[in-house]
């Protein structure tokens, strides 16, 4: 837009301006806004699609939260049993024992 109106001045303050001069300069002008419009859409939707990519982040990094979670209550869970185990059979050993004995 800067150089097509720095063009109309320039040809503005030369002489008369050419037959179809100015026709040529509102149909680039018009082209240009054309243009304008179209990278202003574009924007606009990779905008939203940056937005979605923010929401779509957030959701990720809760699930990975829950996934730790989960880790962690697992292993508690197989510490546990691996304890509860242990314990039976060293009170299966305690009876054989006593059955013997």
């Amino acid at each position: 837009f800067r150089e097509l109106i720095e063009i109309l001045a320039i040809s503005r303050n030369q002489k008369l301006p050419q037959p179809g001069e100015e026709s040529q300069i509102l149909e680039l002008l018009i082209q240009r806004d054309g243009e304008f419009q179209e990278l202003m859409k574009l924007a606009v939707d990779q905008g939203k699609i940056h937005h979605e990519m923010q929401l779509l982040e957030k959701v990720v990094e809760k699930r990975d939260n829950d996934i730790q979670l989960l880790q962690k209550q697992l292993k508690e869970a197989e510490h546990i049993l691996a304890t509860a185990v242990y314990q039976a059979k060293e009170k299966l050993k305690s009876i054989e024992k006593a059955r013997k004995g």
